[in-house]
């Protein structure tokens, strides 16, 4: 393992007997007989092949993320969404009650909220608002890492950024992962990278050792209900330890793994990136649109499959959308994101309703 993540992973990881289930004891294969996980031999109708445990990590669907993400496929580790890759990952490098992570509000509040239950510390250096959007505050973090009491393990970053739709530079995000070589890993979380034109850093992995890229199908192949994620480091050693002592024994089910394979399929990634550029279309279409009506005050640029708009009125709005049947995120409560509401990109009759209902709530 790389000094970079070598010293910042939890101690007892190193020597720790990783749980050895009975599906890492041998590949499935079918024509095999199994009698040695306790399953039950009699499949259910209408739910064949359901009795058995699915494998942890099968290979053949490595491969075919690896070939999604141009990587390799002993970098992967897959997990149930990048949700459960933000707590694996907390878990292997946070100390409970005396390590830290760091977070960019106003950004996804899942980070705050997996270091809080480990416990671990959260700390905060806001983005910054610049010219309209928002920008990372690069030396802010540098400088609270290096003068955190206690220490900052992991620096959660996510572009596009979750809510306000920003993607950050990368060679910004290069220098700030060069600069906590040795001090904290830099956690990438690239749920929206296809949405995006700044696209992946998937291909920094080999030259940046503390970077750790997360990804997901959830948004752009449309497998929000199957939970498939991962998360991609160019440490292979580190990605073996993982998989081996941080996983669940079954972490993936059955269904979600067929649902990846057939979402990762040429033909299907073929409609993928159709429905994608359809998406952004929507939302150069929709943004547009909302800047013509007098209760939109600012939409911020997204990169992503989503809009940040400040309102007049962002509640009295969302609350009108709810009553007639629609469902918007409301984030006036949040710190950097007053009397914002963001806005999901739907279909082109489903953005048509959101306009008729700002032009009644008008």
């Amino acid at each position: 393992m790389t000094p970079a993540l070598h010293k910042l992973l939890r101690a007892h990881y190193h020597d720790l007997k990783g749980y050895v289930s009975a599906g890492m004891e041998v590949e499935k294969d079918e024509t095999r007989i199994f009698m040695n996980a306790n399953e039950n031999p009699y499949m259910l109708p209408g739910l064949e092949g359901l009795s058995r445990y699915p494998e942890p990590q099968p290979p053949a669907l490595l491969e075919a993320y690896a070939r999604a993400y141009g990587v390799e496929a002993d970098q992967i580790v897959m997990t149930r969404g990048a949700d459960e890759a933000i707590a694996v990952l907390v878990k292997l490098f946070c100390e409970p009650h005396k390590d830290a992570i760091l977070i960019c509000p106003p950004t996804f509040g899942i980070y705050g909220v997996d270091a809080r239950s480990m416990p671990a510390g959260v700390v905060e250096v806001p983005l910054l608002k610049q010219d309209g959007t928002f920008t990372l505050d690069t030396d802010g973090i540098v400088q609270a890492v290096k003068n955190a009491a206690n220490g900052i393990k992991i620096v959660f970053l996510c572009s596009p950024n979750n809510p306000t739709g920003t993607s950050f530079d990368h060679e910004g995000i290069s220098v700030l992962c060069e600069k906590l070589e040795g001090e904290a890993v830099v956690v990438l979380d690239e749920t929206y990278a296809e949405f995006s034109q700044a696209g992946s850093m998937c291909a920094d992995l080999a030259s940046t050792p503390n970077l750790i890229i997360l990804r997901t199908l959830s948004k752009s192949y449309a497998l929000a209900g199957m939970r498939m994620g991962c998360f991609i480091c160019g440490d292979t050693d580190f990605i073996h330890l993982a998989r081996t002592k941080a996983l669940e024994a079954y972490p993936l089910p059955r269904t979600s793994i067929e649902a990846a394979f057939h979402a990762l399929s040429p033909e299907i990634s073929a409609i993928v990136h159709e429905n994608i550029r359809k998406i952004l279309a929507e939302r150069n279409r929709l943004e547009k649109a909302l800047q013509e009506s007098a209760q939109v005050v600012h939409i911020y640029p997204s990169d992503a499959n989503f809009l940040l708009v400040k309102m007049k009125d962002a509640t009295g709005f969302h609350a009108f959308a709810a009553q007639n049947n629609m469902i918007l995120r409301d984030f006036s409560d949040k710190p950097g994101t007053e009397n914002c509401l963001r806005i999901s990109i739907g279909t082109p009759e489903e953005n048509e309703r959101l306009l008729e209902l700002l032009q009644a709530f008008s």
